[in-house]
């Protein structure tokens, strides 16, 4: 499930980076195929979608990332046991984020992109024009 707004002519706003559908973020328009459960980026919204997966870390260590990701402009998009959601407006830059995520433990958490890389690793780059 992917929060959207219809915009019209089969179009949706995405209101929430999802956690599992890769290559959007919140802010973006797309037009999705229900038949083939495909979303295409019709309009980049300039944000940056994180997910972060995490097993057996301290719930102060997960505050603290939220915290840290609202204080450099951020915002929390969704959470689970496991998983955290971050978007952040490309403005902020990408070592700014990765410097936030680089304080987590190496031991029990992942963090990727969700709009950054396609399918084979290489970088989107929409940013470029976003910037």
């Amino acid at each position: 499930m992917v929060a959207v707004t219809p915009v019209g002519d089969g179009h949706y706003l995405v209101c929430l980076s999802p956690g599992f559908f890769r290559g959007i973020a919140a802010g973006d328009v797309i037009a999705y195929d229900e038949r083939n459960k495909s979303a295409q980026v019709v309009e980049r919204g300039g944000n940056v979608a994180v997910q972060v997966f995490h097993a057996g870390i301290p719930g102060d260590t997960v505050e603290s990332l939220k915290r840290n990701a609202m204080d450099i402009g951020g915002r929390v998009d969704g959470e689970l046991d496991s998983l955290v959601v971050l978007t952040f407006p490309v403005r902020v830059g990408f070592p700014a984020i990765e410097s936030i995520l680089a304080g987590l433990p190496s031991d029990g958490v992942e963090w990727e992109y969700g709009n950054v890389f396609d399918e084979q690793g290489e970088p989107l780059a929409w940013w470029q024009d976003a910037t």
